[in-house]
């Protein structure tokens, strides 16, 4: 899709929580001792919010094809900005 929409002026990006979520789509005894994938505990949905926010900000103009890590989402900015 984001190859496809690439000269139209719609920004396409993958946004992923990097684990399951406690959404109501999987039951919280779901994975053996309360783990989630890889070995986390389940993710709080609020961990999009800040990803999200910036998406839709102007300071994300022009971001396009990227895959973000919710949970790794300020390194991933960081670095974005040539910040460490």
């Amino acid at each position: 899709m984001a190859a496809d929409l690439r000269d139209t002026g719609v920004t396409v990006n993958l946004l992923l929580p990097a684990g399951a979520t406690v959404a109501g789509m999987l039951p919280l005894d779901a994975a053996p001792e309360g783990q989630g994938f890889e070995g986390q505990g389940f993710l709080e949905p609020a961990v999009m919010g800040p990803p999200i926010v910036w998406l839709a900000s102007d300071d994300a103009a022009g971001v396009h094809d990227e895959r973000i890590v919710a949970v790794e989402f300020e390194r991933w900015l960081r670095g974005r900005n040539g910040t460490r």
